[in-house]
């Protein structure tokens, strides 16, 4: 009989694999599938997350990019229709087509991401937030820090602000690195988003929302006046900035790390209305 090749996870690609069991059931726990219910899940791995959410009958599907895991959950996925498995990049994945094409309404989506990629997999879930209902992630304990990071504080950054504008946040629970292999250098978190949609402050345009406020918060601790000049390349004139700020009654002389969500949100939907 042939052996099984073993699989050694690879730092570069941000492979660690959580294999304490206690902190596995904690996180089927907290997630907590119902019967039949179908879950997207980001990152399978070796299905260490997968496996025990099968278990309480929920169907899966899996993203996995690498194609030595893929084919590990393929060839449990043979013997089991209850999970599905797509071997793509999450970076490249139509999530709005991936929910629509199996005929799901507001799944839930959770997952370990990989944490040198984990916040560009997050604003792409977020672009898709109308298919999504609530998303249970695992981060790296800063930038779990930085998402519910309030204003005024070093942690507030853009991560903030646009994961604040489309979700309620609560950090869950903290991992340790001894719970993984191979070791992180740092703690984990894992951190539940549900999915604000009719609820969410209106930005008008998302590539205009983010990029204002990846510009205005470029020099944080400087004031909004001196921030005015970093807009150029968002498309963004400072002019019609100027005027989005005086229809708010936001003085100029504030810092920018200290606007609120709600108030980047409007100065979004003004922008990218028509002048």
């Amino acid at each position: 009989m042939q052996r099984a090749t073993p699989f050694f996870p690879t730092r570069s690609k941000g492979q660690c694999f959580l294999t304490d069991h206690l902190y596995v059931e904690r996180i089927v726990e907290a997630i907590a599938p119902a019967a039949e219910e179908t879950l997207l899940e980001i990152g399978a791995g070796e299905g260490q997350i997968t496996v025990p959410m099968l278990d309480k009958g929920a169907r899966i599907v899996a993203v996995e990019a690498d194609k030595r895991l893929a084919a590990k959950l393929l060839a449990r996925a043979a013997s089991d229709e209850r999970l599905e498995v797509l071997q793509q990049d999450a970076l490249k994945v139509d999530f709005l087509d991936v929910i629509a094409s199996r005929k799901l309404e507001r799944t839930r989506a959770f997952g370990n991401l990989p944490y040198s990629i984990a916040a560009p997999i997050l604003f792409k879930l977020i672009s898709a937030a109308p298919a999504f209902k609530s998303l249970t992630l695992m981060f790296q304990k800063e930038v779990a820090e930085r998402l519910v990071a309030p204003p005024s504080t070093a942690a507030y950054s853009l991560l903030s602000v646009v994961a604040q504008q489309a979700a309620q946040i609560r950090v869950l629970f903290s991992i340790p690195p001894d719970a993984f292999r191979p070791r992180p250098r740092v703690l984990s978190s894992l951190v539940a988003f549900e999915l604000r949609h009719d609820r969410a402050p209106g930005y008008g345009n998302e590539a205009t929302f983010r990029a204002l406020v990846k510009g205005l918060l470029a020099h944080r601790r400087k004031t909004i006046r001196n921030n005015i000049k970093h807009l150029h390349p968002t498309g963004v004139s400072p002019e019609r900035m100027r005027e989005a700020l005086e229809q708010l009654g936001i003085d100029l002389s504030r810092r920018a790390e200290t606007l609120s969500v709600e108030e980047f949100a409007e100065l979004g939907r003004i922008c990218a209305s028509p002048a």
